[in-house]
């Protein structure tokens, strides 16, 4: 399963904090494209899952993904920061590599 450091489940509550979405909002991550191996993602605030929809809730944090993000994201880890604008930026990592905090 997708494993969310501190500071993605930070930014994710940040996010949807920041709204004027109902408790349950979060961050949806669809596959829009895919090909063998690869997955073109997408990643939106929503007020709810889809149906059908993985949902993961880490600290008030809540990160939906829909059936072929998860299996994709099953062995990956996702992080992330603001950019000077204050804008999310996410980023996936593979389990074995050094991922930053």
């Amino acid at each position: 399963m997708l494993v969310l450091t501190p500071v993605a489940v930070e930014v994710v509550s940040a996010i949807t904090s920041a709204s004027n979405l109902p408790d349950a909002s979060g961050v949806r991550i669809a596959a829009v494209e895919t090909s063998p191996g690869t997955a073109n993602l997408s990643a939106e605030l929503v007020d709810c899952p889809f149906d059908g929809d993985h949902v993961l809730a880490q600290k008030g944090a809540r990160v939906y993904l829909d059936q072929t993000a998860a299996r994709f994201l099953d062995d990956k880890i996702l992080t992330a920061e603001l950019d000077v604008d204050g804008s999310p930026r996410f980023m996936l990592f593979e389990p074995e590599t050094d991922v930053p905090n």
